[in-house]
């Protein structure tokens, strides 16, 4: 069972994520930065596929920053993100309308998480 946010977690992800087939149908290019505590690691998508990678992303359209029971509560339903944005509890800089405008494909990657979500130890 993974840990949260261990390097064998973000392994994990990628593994799921590259599996996936997920895509930008446009061939655009778009990264999320995730800051949870001091952990940080990116998701980047585009027409080549889908991954997950330890450290700061290059040129990411947006950056989340949030506390480790911020980011638990939000991986296991028991708060939304944008419950989280609204209440101050995660901070997003760049541009939150990326968030919008790839909303689908962001839908697409949590659900590909599910089964990673349901093995990971979130202590």
């Amino acid at each position: 069972m993974p840990a949260y946010l261990s390097e064998e977690w973000i392994q994990e992800a990628d593994a799921a994520l590259r599996a996936s087939g997920l895509c930008t149908a446009d061939g655009e290019r778009f990264a999320v930065e995730q800051r949870v505590g001091e952990v940080v690691f990116h998701i980047v998508i585009d027409d080549q596929g889908a991954r997950v990678c330890a450290g700061s992303a290059v040129d990411p359209a947006v950056v989340l920053s949030q506390s480790r029971d911020t980011a638990v509560a939000i991986a296991q339903g028991e708060l939304s993100a944008e419950e989280a944005v609204l209440n101050g509890l995660t901070v997003v800089d760049g541009d939150p309308l990326a968030l919008l405008s790839h909303h689908k494909v962001l839908a697409r990657a949590n659900d590909v998480f599910a089964d990673l979500r349901s093995r990971t130890d979130w202590g």
